[in-house]
């Protein structure tokens, strides 16, 4: 089940981001997040094992956060719970923006997977865990007749 996150999903969505990021946000952002984004939930088996966190701005959106607890990867809940995400996002919004990781394989694949496309890199952007700096992947997805095409 897909759901708008609540307060009461903070600690299990904090916990997540720990595991899968080296630089993960703070509780108090999450609990901001709950009122200040577009924020959802993905349960399985009445567990929280997912979120995502979209800004939306005018007609466009910035994906900021995505994340699945590391034991349930690869059942296809990153592609529903983004798909749930961009529909939320309505008609209203043409374009979509998010930066990866250079080094994130798999979820370049599941944006593209989604109809995103690369645009752009941002050089030395991300910090590396054993340090140091990765850069990024700027993507998009855009609908709508009148869009620019960001193609390379």
């Amino acid at each position: 089940m897909i759901r708008r996150m609540q307060l009461s999903d903070v600690d299990a969505v904090w916990q997540i981001e720990k595991q899968v990021q080296s630089h993960p946000w703070t509780r108090s952002q999450f609990e901001d997040a709950v009122e200040s984004y577009q924020s959802t939930v993905i349960e399985y088996n009445q567990k929280v094992v997912g979120f995502c966190l979209m800004q939306p701005v005018l007609d466009e959106a910035n994906l900021l956060l995505m994340a699945v607890d590391p034991t349930m990867q690869g059942r296809g809940l990153g592609s529903q719970i983004l798909a749930d995400s961009i529909e939320r996002l309505g008609d209203k919004c043409v374009q979509i923006f998010l930066e990866v990781r250079e080094s994130n394989q798999a979820a370049i694949a599941l944006y593209e997977k989604l109809d995103f496309h690369q645009i752009d890199i941002r050089k030395n952007y991300y910090p590396k865990a054993q340090g140091g700096k990765e850069n990024a992947i700027i993507m998009v997805r855009s609908s709508g007749e009148n869009i620019f095409d960001f193609k390379m």
